[in-house]
């Protein structure tokens, strides 16, 4: 999702070319693919190149776009493509943070009281789980599995063949650190309580429990570290060396992103002695000791609740664990040429920013990536798709909510689906709750006493529908005379790209990455 920024509270198309980060990365970019191939030998993975030529043209109207016009007075509005990848570029994590986060409020969490636990692994796990993505899936799953043990201990119910006891939990992973580190770790919202049910098919009933104290957070983390040792064992040795893997540029990416460098104090686009005051408040409070857990490397806290009701809170929280690693306001360029990070805490001597060679920042970007097919988001327990109790416990959204998703878009004309304007009277879809979701995608609805009709739901919410739901922003009413845009065309064919952007102005140019220069002459 391209962000914006306001002119009296209007939204106004984002250029990624103003952009510090993304005038690095077209500087620096063909120097560091011929610096990592020759340090190591080998070329870096297809999906890292396609990451970082993605982001470049992520949002640049050069590159094609859609274009919306107003029925009414026939003004345009041309909406550049996206990238919709998962590593390198901030507008795209930002859209998808805010796309996850309405997705998991609206059809997925119920209204019970939710708490956030984030688990952090030894260093020198953080490169296992980096390196491998079966190892990340393991520990994921044994850490929800010691969380299930112990909200089913703590509320006190005893489990027979009658009645049965679930958790319910999502996890995101985090590969990096706030100092643009290779640190995976895990948040994990889970409902602060667990659901009962009898095995007669009654309806489950929600039990919350009570805070856990500093020695439970100490036995969850006792569990998990015997059962993930035990696993790397079994794996053996080369496990945590790194033996075998086939990326050794890759893993010399990692190894750069978990390197400490060298850190400072930034001001004026010029680096000063650490030690300087630094004001702490802006990076806000450190969880209570008694909410907090240490064993052996490992770290875990569930600090973070948030109450049955508190809608908006919840929004803001699964923000937050949905963050993308990479935000480009906190990239900038030092006057000798090297790359200042901007710290999310101050170091001990009060060190604001993480100092980089312009070759030490793109590994560590490259080493952030997320291999594909590797989710990021994973669902457990009574929230997980093929839990027999899913329906039982998930909301039910209203067919008026799911018709207002499906207005039409570039994206989905672009990708050859359907791009129909959906519509439906508000009598007829204001009370529909959903009873059943297909495996193809369609949710059928009950209106009145009508037959049962189908509603399709997209699997990405609307770019309009989303800046609406975060900004505040209708992005398709028309700026002359407020009436409705919509799109009337897709615009992919080079000739028509100049054609148009020179018409009204802009530059057609495309961004091309600059020639490779040897690793020892960056300036």
């Amino acid at each position: 999702m391209a962000t914006a920024a306001t002119t009296a509270g209007a939204y106004v198309r984002h250029d990624p070319t103003q952009t510090t980060l993304h005038a690095l990365v077209a500087k620096h970019l063909e120097s560091f693919l011929a610096f990592a191939e020759e340090r190591s030998g080998r070329a870096l993975p297809r999906y890292v190149l396609e990451e970082f030529r993605g982001y470049l043209r992520c949002g640049l109207l050069a590159h094609g776009f859609g274009r919306a016009r107003c029925s009414g007075c026939g003004h345009d509005m041309l909406v550049a493509f996206s990238c919709k990848l998962r590593g390198v570029c901030p507008s795209c994590g930002g859209r998808r943070m805010c796309q996850t986060a309405a997705t998991v409020c609206d059809r997925v969490l119920p209204d019970v009281r939710l708490r956030q636990w984030v688990l952090s692994v030894p260093y020198e796990l953080r490169r296992v789980l980096a390196a491998d993505p079966a190892m990340l899936t393991l520990t994921s799953r044994v850490f929800f599995e010691e969380l299930r043990r112990w909200y089913r201990e703590a509320s006190g119910i005893a489990r027979s063949d009658e009645v049965k006891v679930e958790a319910g939990a999502i996890t995101f992973v985090h590969r990096g650190g706030g100092s643009l580190n290779s640190h995976v770790h895990l948040h994990v919202i889970a409902a602060d309580g667990v659901w009962r049910c009898a095995t007669d098919g009654a309806t489950p009933v929600f039990v919350a429990t009570q805070p856990p104290t500093k020695g439970d957070l100490e036995g969850v983390l006792a569990r998990v570290a015997e059962r993930v040792a035990k696993a790397i064992e079994r794996a053996g040795r080369g496990a945590i060396d790194g033996e075998g893997t086939r990326d050794e540029a890759l893993e010399g990416c990692r190894r750069a992103a978990s390197a400490r460098g060298e850190y400072g104090v930034v001001r004026d686009g010029r680096t000063t002695e650490a030690g300087e005051a630094v004001d702490e408040a802006r990076f806000g409070r450190r969880p209570p000791k008694a909410q907090v857990g240490t064993l052996e490397g490992f770290n875990l806290h569930a600090s973070v609740v948030i109450g049955a009701t508190d809608h908006e809170g919840r929004e803001r929280l699964l923000r937050y664990v949905a963050r993308p690693t990479v935000a480009s306001g906190r990239v900038s360029e030092l006057a000798d040429g090297r790359v200042a990070w901007l710290l999310k805490t101050p170091g001990g001597r009060g060190e604001t920013h993480r100092i980089m060679e312009p070759m030490e920042f793109m590994a560590r970007l490259a080493g952030l990536v997320p291999p594909p097919r590797f989710p990021l988001v994973r669902y457990h327990g009574v929230f997980a798709p093929n839990s027999p109790w899913r329906f039982a416990v998930v909301p039910l959204r209203p067919a008026s909510a799911l018709v207002k998703g499906c207005a039409t878009s570039a994206e989905r004309a672009r990708d050859g689906k359907d791009a129909t304007e959906a519509t439906a009277t508000a009598d007829a879809t204001t009370k529909a709750p959903v009873k059943a979701t297909g495996d193809d995608g369609w949710m059928w609805t009950t209106i009145s006493a009508a037959p049962p009709t189908a509603v399709r739901t997209p699997g990405r919410m609307e770019w309009a529908t989303l800046m609406h739901r975060v900004w505040g922003w209708d992005v398709l009413a028309c700026p002359r005379c407020a009436g409705r845009m919509r799109f009337i065309s897709v615009i992919t064919q080079r000739a028509v790209i100049e054609r148009i952007l020179t018409h009204v102005g802009l530059s057609a140019a495309r961004i091309v990455a600059a020639p490779a220069r040897h690793f020892d002459d960056t300036s």
